[in-house]
């Protein structure tokens, strides 16, 4: 069986991508979709893969992403394109980024503008009820994860950047397909790694109560940590078939909500404004934060220690550090362009930031900022 049903339907299993993709369309042959991917996706060996799996009868209209960071404008574009060329579906292929955009656009297509009003800050969720268009997923390795959740963080029209969250933001077909993965670079790996990796950290160290969340998140956490250090440029399937997987319960833990390490890292991505690689940012973050909260003495008796199976917090601080710190990303947020002043900005973004909420120990201003001078 290649079929999981969780969330949302998922297809996950090595050469895949073609029937399922097959399959799923053939159920939909009277809908007419709007394509999202970038130019160099469509017309790369994903975009020949995708053509190779669409039914002889499928309609289409493509649209180009432009790469980045999801943004309202772009969004409402789509959204306009949709209605002219009478769609009723979406298929969206490539980073975790064109699926954002294609949830963004779902969002507009069916409520609207503005997007700020359905801000997790505004409790909008709760104004996401009614049925979406279909939307079929293909993610690459690199944002894996937004093919499995209901995240979306996007840049509105005034420049500030919201997290969006909704179970009915899910996209409604996911393909999984590890063999994508074949020709993504030794640090894509990486990254996409440290990104499962945290997320199912953040679960674990979550207050909620969840224990079915947990279980996942230990899973997809020892997955991770196990093939981060395999990551390499060799065409070597079994790794990445393993980041996928752990990106997969990375995402269907997130139920138990983000942390600090999504805080300040969306914070850092909205206001540099530019491709900012999420996964390079958390690897430096990681052994910082779970440092700061050894300090606090919050990680005793946590599901994360039962994961690592340590009884001692240092030596999860020890044992995570070690297994990211190799690994082929940047060694500094100044290395990634990062300023002083975007610092001092993000500082004050992540300190309001509602995932703080879901934090073991809540941090101050100062906290963040110590946190960010380190590793900057």
């Amino acid at each position: 069986m290649t079929l999981i049903d969780y969330l949302n339907r998922v297809h996950f299993a090595d050469g895949i991508l073609e029937e399922a993709l097959w399959a799923e369309l053939e159920q939909m042959k009277n809908s007419k979709f709007l394509v999202l991917a970038t130019r160099e996706t469509f017309a790369g060996d994903l975009g020949e893969r995708i053509k190779n799996g669409l039914p002889k009868q499928f309609q289409s209209v493509t649209f180009e992403v432009s790469g980045g960071v999801p943004n309202e404008a772009e969004a409402q574009y789509a959204t306009k394109l949709f209605r002219a060329e009478e769609c009723d579906a979406i298929l969206a292929f490539g980073r975790g980024y064109v699926i954002n955009q294609a949830k963004a656009v779902r969002l507009l297509v069916t409520y609207g503008g503005p997007l700020f009003r359905f801000s997790e800050a505004e409790g909008g969720g709760v104004r996401i009820s009614r049925n979406m268009p279909e939307l079929i997923a293909i993610p690459c390795m690199q944002g894996f994860v937004a093919g499995f959740n209901g995240l979306l963080s996007v840049v509105l029209d005034d420049g500030r950047m919201i997290d969006i969250v909704s179970r009915n933001n899910v996209p409604t077909v996911t393909i999984g397909d590890p063999t994508i993965a074949l020709s993504e670079a030794a640090a894509v790996q990486a990254s996409a790694g440290v990104e499962a990796i945290s997320l199912c950290i953040e679960a674990l160290l979550s207050p909620k109560y969840n224990p079915p969340a947990n279980g996942i998140a230990m899973d997809g956490l020892i997955r991770g940590l196990r093939a981060v250090t395999s990551v390499s440029e060799n065409a070597d399937l079994d790794p990445r078939r393993e980041l996928m997987a752990a990106a997969m319960n990375s995402a269907l833990v997130q139920q138990k909500g983000l942390g600090l390490a999504h805080a300040i890292t969306s914070s850092l991505c909205s206001v540099v404004l530019g491709t900012l690689d999420k996964g390079a940012v958390k690897r430096l973050l990681l052994p910082k934060i779970l440092n700061y909260y050894v300090s606090k003495n919050v990680l005793a008796g946590s599901p994360l220690l039962e994961a690592l199976r340590l009884s001692n917090p240092r030596d999860a601080v020890k044992t995570v550090s070690r297994v990211l710190r190799d690994l082929p990303l940047p060694a500094s947020l100044s290395e990634m362009g990062i300023t002083e002043d975007h610092l001092a900005q993000c500082t004050e973004r992540a300190s309001m930031h509602r995932a703080l909420s879901n934090t073991p120990h809540h941090p101050t201003t100062g906290d963040i900022r110590e946190i960010l001078t380190s590793i900057h």
